[in-house]
This record gives structure tokens, C-alpha cells and sequence, in this order.
């Protein structure tokens, strides 16, 4: 079974995101993903209302969480899976190649398709991840909706279940698509100008 995950989504429930759930649910439906996990700033989505929006949309929800630590920005997944995000991007809390290799015994994905992240350090990061022999993702990293499904992985698993999806990964079944969108540049204007208005009212 083949299917097209964005592993690297933020709703409003994340600071400097806009989209909301089910904002965000719509526009990964309308790009033809499988599955979207949400991997909000430093908060997980309850798992029950994932489960529940899963249901009703019959799209892949997963929860996680983008945690912010000393090092830099981690995403950690429900059913045991670290994913290194946007390693290498200094601009957006990347933790840095010698991270990576501390935190390679832990078996990390690594993110090197990253929608928001420019393209030199989404290389840098797929050469990394080859040198290292980890496996390799790739997210959206959306923070609203337009941008979900800009970078994506194609999973190949024996069904839909969580724990059949990330054995896929662990075992390398999958391989990132997409990359840095320039629809990015939209949604930065667009937070500015809401966090304008906020200045006003």
C-alpha cells in the first residue's frame, strides 16, 4: 500500500500558526494526501480528537509534537518516532549535523523536504541523512493551510494503521517529496499583517 503522509503540520494551536483543524484538514484532503500529522509548537493534539477527526474526514491524523529544547526544534510522534526537522536550518531552530549525530542511536528520521525551508538547506540535509544512513521525510512544516502538502513522503505499508506506518519508516519503505514553496513568502506577509492589526486594536 502506498501512501502520501505530510509528517510536519501546525494548526492554530501553534503560536505563530493560522489555520485551523479543520482548515487545515480540508486544503491536506483537496492535495490528495492519505495522512497528515500535526505537530503543533510545544502542545499535542489530544489523541482522542484525532481519532475522532480521522474518522469523519477518513484522512491519516497523527499526533505529535514539535518540542522546542536546548538544542534546537525535535519532532517526536505518537507511536515512537523522533523526527529531526529542517536539521540543518539555522533560521528555524535546525539542532545541527553534530545533534544528528548524537541523537542517531535513537534511529531519528531525518526531514529532508522541508515546504518552508529554503532548498540549500533541504540538500544540505538529504546529504546528511545519506552520509549518516538515516531515513529520510519529508513536511510541509505548515503553519497555515495553503502550504500543507508542498513537501510530503510516499510510505509504503502493509495498511493505515500507526504502528504499521512508522515500522514502514524505521525501515526505510518511504522517501520525502516537494521542498521549499514560495507560497511561504504569502504566509509570512499575512502573519505580519495580522500581528499589524493586532498592534491597532
Amino acid at each position: 500500500m502506498k501512501l502520501k503522509i505530510d509528517f510536519h503540520v501546525h494548526t492554530n494551536a501553534s503560536r505563530d500558526a493560522i489555520s485551523s483543524i479543520k482548515e487545515i484538514i480540508l486544503y491536506a484532503k483537496r492535495m490528495g494526501l492519505d495522512g497528515i500529522a500535526i505537530t503543533d509548537h510545544d502542545v499535542m493534539i489530544d489523541p482522542i480528537i484525532a481519532e475522532k477527526l480521522s474518522e469523519e474526514s477518513n484522512l491519516i491524523i497523527i499526533p505529535g509534537i514539535e518540542l522546542s529544547t536546548e538544542i534546537g526544534h525535535l519532532i517526536f510522534l505518537e507511536g515512537d518516532l523522533i523526527i529531526i526537522p529542517h536539521p540543518l536550518d539555522f533560521l528555524s531552530h535546525g539542532i545541527g549535523s553534530e545533534n544528528v549525530k548524537e541523537l542517531r542511536k535513537l534511529n531519528p528520521a531525518i526531514e529532508v523536504k522541508n515546504g518552508s525551508t529554503l532548498p540549500i538547506f533541504n540538500k544540505m540535509a538529504e546529504r546528511l541523512a545519506i552520509k549518516l544512513g538515516l531515513n529520510m521525510i519529508g513536511g510541509s512544516d505548515a503553519h497555515i493551510d495553503f502550504m500543507v502538502g508542498s513537501a510530503y513522503t510516499i510510505v509504503y505499508t502493509e495498511n493505515k494503521s500507526l504502528e504499521a506506518i512508522i515500522r514502514a519508516i524505521k525501515m526505510g519503505k518511504s522517501y520525502a517529496v516537494g521542498g521549499f514553496n514560495h507560497l511561504y513568502l504569502k504566509y509570512i506577509i499575512k502573519k505580519s499583517l495580522i500581528k499589524l492589526n493586532r498592534c491597532f486594536l
